[in-house]
């Protein structure tokens, strides 16, 4: 018996820019204009979060692909005086790492042996996304090889 959880596989994507709009006042629609507008453009959008800070503001995280770029920050461009953000940055050179089975939801342990092997491994989290059956999360593209191969030795994939 190895301990390794079994998983459906792990996948990686690079050449990534994850973009942040931070202490956005645009109220419930910042994440319905945002998506909609970059997703009507035929931007994919690899992963998303959001939350609301203690003063009330919107902060939304995502990450596009390295060519869509200049259409995506001018499409956020176009929706300034709406976001009123107080910053939108980008980061170049990301990858999205994701983990994934069709358990996961029952399996409370998964996010956490994710993340202590991303710490141990001495992997940068950028972001992480989720949902019932994938644990996602966004690193430097120098780091994400390294990330992969952590999670190969922690996680017993088919």
């Amino acid at each position: 018996m190895t301990g390794k959880i079994a998983v459906g596989g792990i996948t990686r994507t690079d050449n990534l820019v994850l973009i942040r709009i931070l202490g956005a006042s645009a109220g419930h629609s910042l994440s319905g204009r945002a998506l909609s507008a970059l997703g009507n453009k035929g931007i994919n959008v690899a992963c998303v979060t959001s939350f609301m800070d203690k003063d009330g503001l919107n902060n939304i995280c995502f990450a596009v692909g390295l060519d869509d770029l200049d259409q995506t920050l001018g499409l956020l461009q176009s929706l300034e005086d709406h976001i009123q953000a107080r910053s939108i940055e980008y980061e170049r050179r990301c990858s999205a790492v994701s983990i994934y089975g069709p358990h996961f939801a029952e399996r409370p342990a998964i996010a956490g042996r994710v993340f202590d092997s991303m710490g141990d491994a001495e992997v940068e989290i950028l972001m992480i996304s989720t949902s019932f059956a994938t644990v996602s999360f966004v690193t430097h593209e120098d780091q994400a090889i390294q990330a992969v191969t952590k999670l190969n030795d922690v996680f017993l994939v088919p």
